[in-house]
């Protein structure tokens, strides 16, 4: 019996058009994406826990209390603090040093009348410390832990400058986040 040899086929090539439609399709489709989501960066530094790495002997140690000016946000206002003390308010020597002032608020794109922060004179105030401090740039802001992170941002952004017409005043650039309010 005569056995028939069978003829090897051809090797064909792989079809990689499809494969290079779907990557041309999302190039683009992935860099609109990316151009749509924005990233923000904000600077501020966590507490250190411990104690000072510098100890200064007690006849070097300074005359005046650092300022370790401190905001804290809670339901009723700012609470501002400096060298260990509260700074009162003279209307309500009880209550925030900055309470809230009636006003509206955008809340899903819809204004909503009710209290709100205010900012411009939480801006103002800390604009008057920094005239008394010239040299001090940290502040440190604490929240309640169930305040907002939006809130928060604002504050940042009213103790950071402060608009006095075309001109930016710089304040408190060096912010530092503490844990929440007791």
């Amino acid at each position: 019996m005569a056995r028939k040899r069978k003829e090897l086929e051809p090797d064909t090539d792989v079809n990689l058009i499809p494969a290079m439609n779907l990557i041309l399709i999302l190039i683009p489709l992935l860099i609109t994406a990316m151009e749509t989501l924005k990233l923000a960066v904000i600077n501020v530094a966590t507490p250190q826990i411990g104690p000072s790495s510098e100890v200064t002997p007690p006849d070097q140690a300074p005359d005046e209390k650092p300022l370790k000016l401190t905001i804290a946000l809670t339901d009723r206002g700012f609470h501002l603090y400096a060298r260990d003390q509260v700074i009162e308010n003279k209307d309500d020597p009880l209550g925030p040093t900055i309470p809230k002032k009636d006003g509206e608020e955008v809340v899903d794109g819809k204004p909503v009348p009710g209290k709100v922060y205010d900012y411009d004179r939480l801006s103002q105030m800390l604009s008057d410390i920094k005239d008394e401090n010239p040299v001090e740039e940290n502040i440190i802001i604490t929240a309640e832990s169930h305040i907002k992170y939006r809130y928060i941002i604002q504050v940042m952004d009213a103790s950071r400058e402060k608009k006095e017409g075309d001109k930016k005043k710089t304040l408190f650039p060096n912010v530092v986040l503490s844990a929440g309010v007791a």
